[in-house]
């Protein structure tokens, strides 16, 4: 008989051997066991019923980082003394007592101080009267199981790119720590949307543009402690949360401390680039206690931040909120504006101060609700933007202003220039010269144009918009910055440009027109005469400006003071009452 097999012999097969096969069985049985317990992987330790060590295997002495000989006739709780309280080691007892069997995760600091993490199991051999007689546990390294499971739980939770958050970190970690705030504190959760990121992509690719978002990352991560937190939840838009009692002017004095610190240039490389962002802030409670409510909020304030604010920082309030919903109605609305021709021209000359002459008009877009009645570009090409009509709109413009130019000429009405307006996002999709065409289908020529642009916008996205502007300089069309004294103005960035004038904002000239308006309104004439190239003032009203602006050399001027804009046939009745000279 081959008694290798005995070890797994059935009961009837056993009753057929001899009393010294079966001793032999035994020995053989305790043999292979003794062998197991050499060759496993995982790790094996006996007790006695105390807890004591009596034997243990390599893979434990592996696993554990012991020596034999340190670990047998130590009691268990011993081993891991450090990392666990005797209050853990009683509720696993009690447990053993009550089911005979423990498993869960037990951890132990390793020889070069990294923590380790097995998967125990323990369980209770009892004799025939149901004493205990040893603890038998099973030790299994997870460690490199546990680490799976932190990345994954990590990747789910964070954006890869900039090691911020993502959107469902930030929902459920809202929902837990708002319930913790002490006596007056308060959330303020900002929306933050970068500025000028579409442009760094688009001219200098993803993988410049990804070194700047994680640049800027890490400086939204350094303003913030354990308790708040930073989550990226579109292509370059952020959430910050803070937390604490900070009162409205210091919130807001510290939000632009952040736009300072995002406004800095990011070095990728041999690029110096310069992003910035608009924020909008709301609070918990105050505004809201829903995080998509405040998230929404939130995003409201950041667009009128964006929209029409100088300082780039804005806090929710519900006329911010009013103004949104009528915007998003016009958005829907304006498609049907094109299609139904409620758009229309007004005109406004340009009165030349040297020659005191009418040489040129600005073109200006009007919209004849239904039932808002005549609205202005102010109200309604945020609408547009949103309603992805903008280039629709620009096309319009332009092919309106050729057609009407083009019936003047033929009636030998208006000979002098025409000016239209642009946003400036129209000509990021490289439509100068699909614009130009739409002026020579009309028999026209690019030459008696000119073309204005925000100053502000053209200071952000100058070298992205460097060759549109460029395309419109040869085809002979004037480039104009328009609204220049509102915003920002960036002295090199102005001299590189291939412009021929500049446009002085309305604003400067104020019914208070004060001394510090009128020093202003110098510094630019004086810039102007240094580069070289014409200033016209915008919003004259009153004699005492005019005879200012002569005074220190303006090109020309606009306003109610020479004449309103008006229609193209109120144009035609101005021009042949033989208006065309304004005496000052």
């Amino acid at each position: 008989m081959d008694h290798s097999d005995l070890l797994w012999a059935i009961p009837t097969d056993l009753h057929q051997t001899s009393t010294d096969s079966l001793r032999e069985l035994a020995v053989t049985s305790l043999t292979l066991a003794r062998q197991i317990m050499q060759y496993t992987r995982e790790g094996i330790v006996v007790m006695d019923a105390r807890g004591r060590v009596v034997g243990v295997n390599p893979a434990f002495c592996r696993l554990s980082e012991l020596d034999a000989g340190d670990i047998e006739g130590c009691h268990i709780t011993n081993i891991n003394h450090d990392l666990h309280e005797r209050r853990y080691y009683r509720q696993i007892w009690q447990r053993l007592q009550r089911q005979g069997h423990w498993q869960g995760e037990v951890q132990h600091h390793t020889r070069e101080g990294r923590l380790a993490t097995h998967w125990l199991m323990l369980h209770l051999h009892r004799d025939h009267r149901g004493r205990v007689r040893h603890i038998i546990g099973i030790l299994d390294d997870i460690s490199r199981l546990k680490q799976s499971e932190d990345r994954l739980s990590y990747l789910a939770h964070h954006d890869v790119l900039t090691g911020t958050t993502n959107r469902t970190f930030l929902l459920s970690w809202f929902s837990k720590v708002k319930t913790a705030l002490e006596e007056e504190e308060q959330l303020a959760l900002l929306f933050i949307d970068l500025d000028r990121f579409k442009p760094i992509n688009d001219s200098f690719g993803h993988g410049v543009g990804d070194q700047v978002l994680k640049a800027l990352a890490a400086r939204l991560l350094a303003q913030v402690d354990g308790n708040e937190l930073v989550a990226r939840i579109g292509g370059d838009e952020f959430v910050m949360v803070w937390r604490g009692r900070l009162g409205t002017p210091q919130l807001i004095r510290k939000a632009e401390q952040l736009l300072e610190q995002l406004e800095a240039p990011v070095l990728v490389g041999e690029y110096e680039l310069s992003v910035g962002a608009s924020i909008g802030v709301s609070l918990y409670p105050e505004h809201g206690v829903e995080i998509e409510t405040l998230l929404r909020y939130a995003d409201t304030a950041m667009y009128e931040a964006k929209t029409f604010s100088s300082a780039k920082v804005c806090l929710f309030d519900s006329a911010q909120f009013t103004r949104l919903e009528q915007q998003h109605r016009l958005a829907g609305e304006f498609r049907q504006a094109i299609e139904r021709q409620q758009l229309f021209l007004e005109y406004q000359p340009k009165l030349e101060l040297s020659s005191n002459r009418l040489l040129s008009l600005e073109a200006l877009l009007r919209w004849r609700h239904p039932e808002l009645g005549v609205l202005y570009p102010d109200r309604f090409l945020p609408a547009a933007k949103d309603a992805g009509l903008l280039c629709r709109l620009a096309d319009w413009v332009f092919t309106e202003a050729a057609r009407q130019y083009r019936c003047w000429q033929q009636q030998g009405c208006w000979q002098g220039g025409v000016s239209i307006n642009l946003s400036g996002l129209e000509l990021e999709q490289h439509r100068a010269g699909q614009l130009l065409e739409l002026l020579r289908r009309q028999g026209v020529s690019p030459s008696h144009f000119t073309l204005e642009l925000r100053s502000d916008f053209i200071m952000r996205r100058s070298e992205s918009l460097l060759g549109a502007l460029e395309t419109f300089k040869a085809a002979g069309m004037a480039v104009y910055l328009d609204n220049v004294g509102e915003g920002r103005i960036s002295f090199s960035k102005l001299r590189r440009l291939p412009i021929d004038g500049i446009k002085i904002d309305r604003s400067l000239l104020s019914d208070h027109f004060d001394s510090l308006d009128q020093s202003v309104i110098r510094s630019l004439l004086l810039l102007s005469q240094t580069l070289g190239i014409e200033a016209v003032a915008c919003g004259v009203e009153t004699a005492e400006q005019m005879h200012f602006l002569r005074q220190y050399g303006c090109s020309s001027v606009q306003g109610q003071l020479l004449a309103a804009p008006m229609t193209a046939g109120q144009l035609e009745l101005f021009y042949r009452d033989g208006l065309e000279r304004v005496r000052h």
